[in-house]
């Protein structure tokens, strides 16, 4: 995903500047010069996954199912943003909004969250949503990475690779290409009997994505694909006999030097949406059909943005969708279903982490609800392509929640495990503590008092400073470059703790010369008056579930605080929490990471899924990092809440100027 991104990152990654965004639906952006023709043969073969092999191809300018020439309508979802209790409903929504496809990012992290460690349950359960796929009709395309983007952690790579510096990601490095025939062959293993040759539903599979905005010519030479050329391999040598594809923005070298293109996999070309797109594209299309991976049903938004604006309107996807249909070129609706962020999941461009939210306004929203999107593509796919569609299934329930007060807090440092999980001079970063997600908090003891300017030479991410347990001090490159130096006046005996939140890993762009920005942590260590502050106590604060006790304290809260309260549910459904009586910080409910809240807008609420929720009594944790509540209330209703959103005082969505 990213292709907007992508293309105003290019020039930085290749020469060290950046290029100008390109904005807007390409559709609307450039008028097709081609005249619509009504094709005289059915669009859409009739034949569906049926557990029979069947014949798929991608041959002389077509999709053959058997024969048939068809064209492949899909739509995107992801792993670990959906329900996996609502996989079969979307699979419904999408066969009746028209379309006959799915395409799903599977992302490494979540399936090897710790290295050699594969779970395919539950969230990562790719062979179940595979089977739902077929008892439903519906052909299946997989996008397992190594590297996905689409706005996840770290693209997807898993955290712990960043233990080895000397590896370089996404480069023919025999180490990652090791990780990644492991990771790709457990996937096979998981999906070899669902490969449409099979009897399954699995039509193509993507190795890799966008890998021509990285620039590999300017790493490794002119003409050098090697780490495609080697991903090729992997994925034919676990068994993989589907087609095989690869998607690229507008700027990458496929599209001009054949250098770069394997011979056998599929070229696809992101966001195309006009003749002038595809002019640029086809000799590197070649005799395959054309197949737009990414059509943006709108856009998502980072912390400072409003929610979800580019590309979203009714008549932009509806003129783009005709457009496709009138060359029948397959493609994919990014997205169908978009969801949410669960738990600290969410990527960063750059160093501007992505919101909680992921609805994307897609047809189908946050909360599994068909929209006005919905129905508008329902209608134009419905004539286009001369077919009775299925009823849709209802929508799913979302209820209101009563106030909650949560009356009980304690401060975050009392939380800290009994003893530090490393004592070292020089601070450690959360990667080398074996850390994926959350804080680290890094102490240290000052018998004599703390004076000065303390300086954080290169803290990842967001930082509070707290003397004594009292906020003295928060650094983000977003609030200005100048927020890394802080003014300390302690006498006496006092404490230094620095907590460092890892707001994401860079997303976009992903190679070997942007890896380093994606460790996390006190990095390059803290001066006090110019002198390098040794000797460091450092806990690791993960959280996954939450803090591991809560003991409610009765004085005023000063520093980063968690508050505790609990509801009852007479009748379960989803619901958003208002999260604006908060500033910035986490939410569990019942033991689950809900996501970040942050007062920067646009978003100001947080979605609990029914799965999450109980009838009876519930629990409710909230960590807020800044000052205490007002009101330490939370409520829940039926909608997104949006508030105006705040600019950052520096450009995060850009690579480093320092």
């Amino acid at each position: 995903m990213n292709y907007f991104y992508c293309v105003r990152l290019l020039k930085f990654i290749a020469l060290g500047g950046l290029l100008s965004g390109l904005a807007g639906n390409p559709v609307m952006a450039q008028t097709a010069t081609a005249p619509a023709v009504a094709p005289a043969k059915p669009l859409v073969s009739s034949i569906v996954p049926d557990g029979k092999p069947h014949k798929f191809e991608a041959r002389d300018h077509q999709f053959f199912i058997d024969g048939q020439p068809t064209m492949l309508i899909s739509g995107e979802m992801h792993f670990g943003r959906v329900q996996p209790e609502d996989w079969e409903t979307r699979i419904k929504q999408a066969k009746a909004m028209g379309l006959n496809a799915i395409s799903f990012y599977l992302f490494w992290n979540q399936v090897e969250p710790e290295e050699g460690k594969f779970d395919f349950t539950g969230m990562t359960d790719v062979k179940r949503v595979l089977k739902l796929c077929q008892d439903n009709g519906m052909w299946a395309i997989l996008r397992p990475g190594p590297y996905c983007c689409a706005e996840i952690e770290y693209g997807g790579i898993p955290y712990w690779t960043l233990k080895y510096p000397d590896v370089k990601i996404r480069t023919d490095d025999k180490k990652f290409l090791g990780w990644c025939k492991d990771y790709i062959n457990e996937v096979y293993k998981q999906v070899a009997d669902m490969q449409v040759s099979k009897g399954g539903p699995l039509v193509m599979v993507q190795i890799d994505n966008e890998y021509g905005i990285t620039d590999p010519q300017a790493a490794d030479g002119p003409g050098n694909n090697n780490y495609m050329v080697e991903l090729n391999k992997i994925f034919k040598g676990a068994g993989f006999d589907c087609q095989l594809f690869v998607c690229n923005p507008t700027h990458a070298p496929e599209w001009t030097d054949p250098n770069y293109r394997i011979p056998g996999v599929m070229i696809c070309r992101n966001g195309l949406g006009n003749d002038t797109m595809y002019n640029v594209s086809k000799e590197a299309i070649g005799n395959y059909p054309v197949f737009v991976p990414e059509v943006y049903t709108a856009w998502f938004s980072g912390w400072g943005e409003p929610i979800a604006t580019r590309n979203g309107s009714i008549p932009e996807i509806s003129t783009w969708v005709d457009y496709l249909l009138d060359h029948q070129y397959s493609f994919n609706l990014y997205l169908f279903f978009g969801g949410t962020n669960y738990g600290f999941d969410n990527g960063c461009n750059f160093f501007e982490p992505v919101q909680t939210s992921y609805d994307y306004r897609a047809p189908v929203d946050e909360a599994g609800r068909l929209t006005e999107k919905f129905y508008a593509l329902r209608d134009l796919l419905s004539k286009r392509l001369n077919v009775k569609l299925p009823d849709p299934p209802a929508d799913q329930e979302v209820i209101t929640l009563p106030t909650i007060d949560l009356k009980e807090s304690e401060p975050l440092l009392a939380t800290l495990p009994n003893r530090p999980t490393l004592v070292a001079d020089k601070p450690a970063s959360m990667e080398m503590l074996d850390q994926d997600y959350g804080f680290v908090d890094y102490h240290k003891q000052f018998p004599n008092g703390l004076k000065g300017t303390l300086e954080l030479k290169d803290a990842q991410d967001y930082s509070i400073v707290m003397v004594n347990g009292i906020t003295v001090g928060e650094s983000f490159r977003g609030l200005g470059l100048d927020t890394n130096k802080i003014t300390v006046n302690q006498s006496g005996p006092c404490t230094l703790d620095i907590l460092v939140y890892n707001l994401g890993r860079i997303s976009v762009v992903v190679n070997d010369r942007t890896q380093h920005l994606a460790r996390k942590g006190l990095l390059g260590g803290a001066t006090l008056n110019g002198t390098e502050l040794t000797g460091w106590d450092m806990y690791s604060l993960p959280y996954p579930e939450g803090p591991a006790h809560f003991e409610a304290m009765n004085h005023l809260p000063t520093g980063p605080t968690f508050y505790r309260g609990t509801f009852t549910v007479n009748k379960l459904g989803g619901t958003f929490l208002d999260m604006t009586n908060w500033s910035f910080g986490v939410v569990w409910v019942n033991g689950h990471n809900l996501g970040r809240f942050w007062d920067r807008g646009g978003l100001r609420s947080l979605f609990v899924p029914q799965q999450w929720l109980k009838e009876g009594e519930n629990e409710i944790v909230a960590l807020e990092l800044h000052d205490s509540p007002t009101f330490a209330k939370i409520s829940g209703g039926t909608q997104i809440i949006e508030e105006p959103s705040e600019k950052w005082a520096v450009k995060l969505d850009a690579p480093p100027t320092f």
